[in-house]
């Protein structure tokens, strides 16, 4: 394959300096030293993995399969900051708090990406200029989030379809603003899908990339835009073509930022990145893509929630040692922080539409609710789940909270948190859930499941 210049498609090569030649009296020990702490870092993300694989499996034998798979981080090139780093607990953590001053120039990371079609067929290189879309048609118009829907007093799940294509484990799941697109991304391997959730289909080529997961997907408020994020990088495509929309975002100079986590304001102005061992949340502009404000102190976040009248931001560290936080988007100031007693992290969370209040599970077969204010416990915790929570979700209609364990869809009443209904699964395990906007469809995934499964709720 031709190799271009720093395109999103093409894969980067090396980069060189006119300075790359010249020493100094500390560049030999520095350079030690470079080697030493990238070499650290890498094994401290293989020691995480493990560990992560470890707490899946004791927990698999305590209540059943994981309510998601490990998260295993793409091994990249050691990039080495050329500016001392603060020290934090979560550096401190991972080995990383020691600052290390190197004059090197940073290889950038490509993502070498393809089309590949449908229906298994023969891939093809996808190329197209950032900022535009590559196949020269107009972006779609921006579709109208659907009208709230209440919940039947008697529901029920009718199945709709099984949307098969990907050959991996899947991760994650994500439907549109319109409910008319679901997005599915692999969860080890660089492959992300667009399907059309009216005729079942897949909507366009799959993008494909050789060197990174799509850890986070996103859609914008739009519509017009899926985001997607990994260690390296986040990048922005066209939802009608998967061309790429809009330039990249990525620093090569700092190893220890990541942009795995994405989400969008809900009124389109901002977005906020975060990762595994970041230490921010940074804020970008949605028109731009350039930094805009100041980031947030963090000690990363693997999930990422904007409240839906966008003045608060929560997130949480997948390994629960600082637990669920909450900030004021406008003063970019910390707001009073839930209990920290979350085992392993929560692995859910959603607001209420009145962004008061914001739901929360954990590993345990809880969901906890606490005041977007205040950081306060609000109401009784949901239980009775015959395992973790593995879907979390508000009606579109606010009345109705909806949750999933392994082998049932829960129902609850959003205000006094009493058990309405439970619906036995007819098709495989539930280990993840996605809600779609119009309040009538939900896609799931069994355990390491390579098909998704789309439901009515009627």
């Amino acid at each position: 394959m031709e190799q271009r210049g720093p395109s999103p498609e093409g894969v980067r090569g090396a980069s060189s300096s006119s300075g790359a030649g010249r020493t100094g009296p500390d560049d030999g020990r520095t350079t030690a030293e470079a080697g030493a702490a990238a070499e650290e870092l890498g094994q401290l993300r293989d020691e995480h993995d493990r560990l992560l694989a470890e707490r899946e499996r004791l927990r698999h034998e305590l209540s059943g399969p994981p309510s998601h798979p490990p998260r295993i981080p793409a091994k990249l090139p050691p990039r080495i900051s050329a500016k001392p780093l603060p020290p934090s607990r979560r550096r401190l953590l991972i080995g990383a708090g020691a600052a290390v001053a190197v004059a090197a120039v940073a290889v950038p990371t490509g993502v070498a990406l393809f089309g590949g079609d449908p229906d298994g067929g023969k891939e093809t290189t996808t190329r197209g200029k950032p900022g535009k879309d590559a196949s020269g048609s107009p972006s779609p118009t921006p579709p109208r989030t659907p009208p709230p829907v209440a919940i039947p007093a008697h529901p029920r799940l009718r199945p709709l379809a099984t949307l098969k294509g990907h050959k991996g484990e899947i991760g994650t799941l994500r439907f549109s603003p319109d409910g008319k697109v679901l997005a599915s991304s692999e969860a080890q391997d660089g492959v992300l899908r667009l399907w059309d959730v009216a005729t079942h289909k897949q909507r366009t080529r799959a993008l494909l990339s050789s060197l990174v997961v799509f850890k986070g997907v996103a859609f914008s408020p739009d519509g017009r835009t899926v985001a997607t994020g990994h260690e390296s990088r986040a990048q922005f495509w066209d939802t009608a073509t998967l061309r790429p929309h809009g330039k990249e975002i990525a620093q090569h100079d700092d190893p220890l930022l990541s942009y795995e986590t994405i989400a969008f304001s809900p009124d389109g102005t901002l977005f906020a990145t975060s990762g595994f061992i970041d230490q921010e949340i940074r804020f970008y502009d949605v028109a731009t893509h350039q930094r805009k404000g100041e980031p947030l102190e963090s000690a990363g976040a693997h999930q990422l929630v904007f409240s839906p009248d966008g003045k608060t931001l929560a997130g949480v560290d997948e390994s629960g040692m600082d637990g669920v936080r909450l900030w004021d988007v406008a003063t970019r100031k910390q707001r009073p922080q839930p209990p920290d007693d979350f085992f392993g992290g929560a692995t859910q969370m959603v607001f209420s539409l009145d962004s008061r209040t914001l739901a929360v599970a954990d590993d345990s077969p809880e969901v906890r609710f606490f005041d977007a204010i205040t950081g306060k416990e609000r109401g009784k915790p949901l239980a009775g789940h015959s395992g973790s929570v593995t879907g979390l979700a508000y009606s579109t209609d606010g009345r109705t909270v909806l949750t999933t364990d392994y082998s049932r869809l829960h129902l609850w009443d959003a205000a006094g948190h009493e058990h309405r209904a439970a619906i036995s699964s007819p098709g495989p395990s539930i280990a993840q859930l996605a809600f779609s906007p119009d309040g009538r469809t939900l896609a799931t995934l069994g355990f390491q499941d390579r098909t998704i499964h789309l439901w009515g709720l009627e």
